[in-house]
């Protein structure tokens, strides 16, 4: 184990990212999915629930970088989930269209089927409070990468493998 082991993967383009998922037998999670983990059962507008961030969260250069994983213990859903609202972007699964909640089924929305770019979720180590809202939402050309740019997978079985 690396001195990074515990780290988000960062530097990773959307297809490096589905990739990954592939290989280990899971898939990025929905736009969707992501934000229903994210705003907890109580959909709130961060996991913690809907009071602004000021330490919860590793934003606004709080860690002045990317930190290990569980380092800010107020950023977790209340299904158990780290790192959603900070430490960095989330490439889902999602094509952007930014106005296709205005018309989407109500129930699991998939995203559009085409698009030019995708969308990212969450918020990162540098971005300003409103950023890192559960209901914030940007869009990258899949080929992009930074660092404050990595993802999560998903699994549609669980208990999910290892």
């Amino acid at each position: 184990s690396s001195e990074y082991g515990n780290y988000p993967v960062i530097w990773v383009t959307w297809n490096d990212a589905v990739a990954y998922c592939s290989f280990r037998g899971k898939r990025l999670p929905s736009e969707a999915e992501w934000e229903k983990v994210a705003r907890g059962a109580q959909g709130g507008l961060y996991p913690w629930g809907n009071d602004e961030p000021t330490t919860q969260t590793n934003f606004n250069y709080a860690a002045q970088d990317v930190a290990p994983v569980g380092s800010f213990a107020g950023d977790v859903s209340s299904y158990g989930i780290y790192d959603l609202a900070g430490n960095v972007r989330e490439w889902v699964a999602d094509w952007y269209q930014w106005d296709y909640y205005a018309n989407a089924p109500q129930t699991n929305p998939m995203g559009p089927g085409v698009g030019v770019t995708k969308v990212l979720r969450g918020g990162s180590w540098n971005d300003i409070a409103i950023y890192v809202r559960s209901t914030s939402r940007k869009n990258f050309l899949p080929e992009s990468f930074d660092s404050n740019l990595g993802f999560r997978c998903a699994s549609s079985t669980f208990p999910p493998s290892k």
